[in-house]
């Protein structure tokens, strides 16, 4: 039996869940064949995997897809009396917090449990890891490299290129903040998990580092751009995804240690070097979260479609557009990540801490850009000083 799949886009869902809820009725025709999934459209859904679920156990899924991971969580919180779904997928580390305290979830162990990263695992069970993502800075390799020349051949100066940069907070130096392009945080899960590593490398009150909102006033007011979404900031503005031909594009923003292997998946054949390259300094570890939705009458299917979730066919479709990797470890990797696959230094967010903080974040950050668009309390000029030669 083929799977039957009904997809929604985020706005005839947002409208088709709010008639559910006002109707008081369930929110789709479900039998004892069928099973309900919710997920959003930045969570790569392996359709293989699905279809492979139902052609073993003769269920069909019907897929909700909400627009990203905190409308998908609003979504379930409104229907908590009703659910929408059987099985949640797509949860990420900013929003496992709330899915938890608010009870929308309910423990389930996978039967592969043993199988995925123990870094990952949590101990209630509320939630199961399917997928990882080392947010971090990536770089065009080309536009720091230096011009070939002999080997008593000084470099013209124009042909001296900046030195590549090193760590995050060389966003604040005016020589690479004019290369740089962000995400909004305000618009972009991408740039909201900028955000939350900003403030992990720059904590308000703490003596000796620079506050996050200082700090990112400072970037700001020496010119990195912030494009409205990850996918305008990586495809149009990123040079090496944009093409060296398009004038004005930046050289530095925001990806994964994944994007590298990423950029040429669809080639059909590889590469022999990629102009992409990671800046392993201030990376952040996101992990998405699948669960059996909490008073769901179907859990024994829920927690079936759970264990399909971490078997190897659903893994291996889970790399996407943003270089998420398997929460499993024995997965064989694609000849793209194996060639150029990046492994980087992580730092998992404090989800409990976090949790209830970055809607705050958000409002400063949103009041920062409007105060730097208006122009308002400007930087010091850079003052550039030439040492005379010995």
């Amino acid at each position: 039996m083929g799977s039957a799949f009904l997809r929604f886009g985020s706005v005839y869902a947002a409208v088709a869940s709010a008639i559910l809820i006002l109707a008081g009725c369930a929110p789709a025709t479900q039998t004892a064949d069928t099973i309900r999934l919710l997920t959003h459209e930045e969570f790569h859904l392996p359709q293989d995997a699905i279809d492979d679920f139902t052609h073993r156990t003769g269920i069909e899924v019907l897929v909700f897809t909400e627009k990203n991971t905190t409308t998908m969580v609003d979504l379930l919180e409104r229907t908590a009396a009703n659910p929408i779904a059987d099985v949640v997928l797509g949860i990420d580390s900013l929003e496992r917090r709330r899915v938890t305290e608010k009870k929308l979830v309910e423990p389930y162990r996978p039967i592969a449990i043993d199988r995925l990263d123990p870094s990952l695992l949590l101990q209630d069970d509320m939630v199961t890891p399917v997928s990882q993502l080392a947010a971090c800075l990536n770089r065009s390799k080309s536009q720091y490299d230096v011009a070939p020349r002999l080997v008593d051949q000084l470099p013209e100066p124009g042909d001296i290129p900046l030195p590549a940069p090193t760590k995050t907070d060389e966003l604040v130096d005016p020589k690479h903040a004019k290369t740089a392009v962000i995400p909004d945080p305000s618009s972009s899960r991408m740039g909201l998990y900028f955000l939350v590593a900003i403030e992990r490398l720059h904590r308000e009150n703490v003596e000796g580092v620079t506050p996050w909102p200082q700090f990112v006033e400072e970037m700001l007011r020496w010119g990195v751009e912030i494009a409205p979404s990850w996918e305008e900031a990586w495809f149009s503005r990123f040079q090496p995804s944009a093409g060296s031909d398009k004038p004005d594009t930046r050289s530095l923003t925001w990806g994964s240690s994944g994007m590298p292997a990423v950029s040429v998946r669809f080639l059909p054949e590889l590469p022999e070097e990629v102009d992409v390259a990671v800046v392993d300094s201030g990376c952040v570890k996101i992990v998405n979260y699948a669960a059996v939705v909490n008073n769901t009458p179907s859990r024994r299917n829920a927690g079936r479609l759970v264990d399909t979730f971490v078997e190897p066919l659903f893994q291996y479709g889970v790399p996407d557009r943003y270089g998420s990797r398997p929460a499993r470890t024995d997965i064989v990797r694609t000849d793209a990540w194996r060639q150029f696959g990046v492994s980087v230094t992580a730092i998992p967010i404090d989800e409990w801490r976090i949790g209830p903080l970055w809607d705050v974040w958000l409002m400063t950050w949103k009041q920062i850009v409007d105060s730097v668009a208006s122009g308002e309390e400007r930087l010091p000029p850079v003052v550039e000083v030439t040492l005379p030669s010995k």
